[in-house]
């Protein structure tokens, strides 16, 4: 019983790594700056601080077993992803934006994932789909994010 809370407990601090992971979007070396006046509307979402609420699902798992999850971030049209600064094992590739929906992957020592988020203004739906090793087995999971803007960001001092 125990291994199994620890096997959970491990795979709900993955998914919220992985939720968070830092992603920026990449400039292309040698690509032109853009223009200001030029640049395209972008996502439709609000930049600021964001409520963002995770529950997770996983194989093996009863349904309601993980608790929904709650924490704020920064997000802005450069930005898209909620980010953590402190997650360093993980890279994100294969940021897309299309139309209002942001998709990427997320590559970790131990698992991997594909998100996809789609905005509506001031508030977003997501899902992303996670594959985890624990113990020489692969676990997966699947998680819902719900965002909803919540004012602008505090500044940093």
């Amino acid at each position: 019983m125990k291994r199994t809370v620890n096997v959970v407990l491990a795979a709900a601090l993955m998914a919220l790594a992985l939720t968070v992971a830092g992603c920026g979007e990449k400039k292309e070396a040698g690509a032109p700056a853009e223009k200001k006046a030029e640049a395209p509307k972008g996502v439709d979402m609000k930049d600021g601080k964001w409520e963002i609420t995770t529950t997770m699902e996983m194989q093996g798992m009863p349904a309601g077993m993980m608790k929904p999850h709650t924490f704020t971030a920064c997000l802005s049209q450069k930005d898209k992803i909620p980010q953590d600064a402190n997650q360093k094992d993980c890279s994100m590739k294969d940021v897309k934006v299309e139309g209002n929906t942001v998709s990427w992957e997320v590559v970790c020592k131990d698992s991997s994932g594909k998100g996809r988020i789609t905005y509506a203004g001031s508030t977003y739906d997501g899902t992303m789909d996670m594959t985890m090793k624990e113990g020489g087995r692969e676990m997966t999971a699947k998680m819902t994010m719900k965002g909803k803007h919540l004012g602008p960001c505090e500044e940093k001092k």
